[in-house]
């Protein structure tokens, strides 16, 4: 059977989800308990706390359920040890002697604020596959844009 979608993580954006899921896991005895305490109090129409715990428990365990699709249905992939780039690798990249390191993880690992840069990013995506010594041309919003691949970990 086909999976109905296709989640490829690191191993370190494992462990991050897993640390978020016992995070909240860890809280949500708090929130429920709030929630029974607001709602003892009487009338729920007027009791923002009751509205605000049962809001912050349904965010809590819609949270939970994304998390736990997550853990069913991805991929852990290990980087490429061969010398070519691909998800996990960490890649030193020059254009025009600016120096960049970039990441390359899944979709859901994506942080670009972190140069945490996803595989079907116009970078990510330009990068995989390819070589030190390389040089990729990529089409980005501001442009056009050339990387020289110096290194690849």
């Amino acid at each position: 059977m086909k999976k109905p979608i296709d989640i490829h993580l690191t191993k370190e954006g494992l462990f991050s989800f897993e640390k978020e899921y016992q995070a909240i896991l860890d809280r949500r005895p708090e929130v429920l308990a709030r929630l029974v305490a607001a709602r003892e109090q009487g009338d729920l129409s007027e009791n923002a706390g009751y509205h605000a715990a049962k809001d912050e428990l349904s965010a809590m365990d819609r949270r939970l359920g994304e998390l736990k699709l997550i853990f069913r249905f991805a991929e852990v992939i290990e980087p490429n040890q061969d010398g070519i780039v691909g998800l996990g690798s960490c890649v030193t990249v020059e254009n025009e002697s600016v120096v960049s390191k970039f990441t390359i993880v899944g979709a859901l690992e994506a942080d670009p604020a972190k140069n945490k840069l996803s595989d079907v990013s116009p970078i990510g995506s330009s990068l995989i596959g390819k070589k030190i010594g390389q040089t990729v041309e990529i089409d980005v919003p501001q442009g056009k844009v050339r990387y020289r691949i110096i290194s690849i970990k």
